[in-house]
């Protein structure tokens, strides 16, 4: 990644998420091995807090907070324990003490983009005008990340 895109996203994440950004990009990045892909399809972590600690090296003992669906709440609040051990065991010590719920209503996110498709004229203009460019990975990203604009932008069925 270059550094001036490092630099400008590691800015926007610190004031996001604040200075405990790490532990929650790796929580983020690591979701689906912690609580499993069925879980991991409809939960999401929203964001980690945790008490003043001003003489630690580590922030420990946070308050883990994770949006799902309002009818999930119940079943995922007996698996809380498991999953603060598994948050824990992925970080090596004591990282989350407290699980709390963001329930929601609404579909899950694969749900509205399976019913979303891109329009195939607009997808043979993306991929004419990404075809000029030599950098065969580039292309490919380019063309993946304008079909999902395509599909967010394209009326639901």
């Amino acid at each position: 990644m270059p550094r001036a895109l490092a630099k400008a996203i590691d800015q926007v994440a610190r004031q996001t998420v604040g200075k405990d950004w790490n532990i929650y990009a790796n929580l983020l990045e690591h979701w689906q091995e912690i609580v499993g892909p069925d879980y991991a399809r409809v939960t999401t972590p929203v964001k980690i807090t945790f008490p003043h600690q001003p003489n630690e090296a580590r922030r420990g003992d946070g308050t883990l907070c994770i949006r799902l669906p309002k009818g999930l709440a119940m079943e995922f609040s007996f698996k809380t324990d498991l999953i603060r051990q598994r948050i824990n065991t992925y970080f090596g010590y004591s990282a989350v003490g407290r699980i709390v719920f963001e329930p929601v209503y609404g579909t899950t996110p694969e749900t509205r983009s399976a019913q979303a498709e891109a329009d195939p004229a607009s997808l043979a203009q993306l991929r004419s005008t990404t075809e000029t460019l030599e950098n065969e990975n580039l292309r490919t990203a380019l063309e993946s990340f304008g079909e999902a604009l395509l599909k967010s932008k394209s009326p639901k069925a």
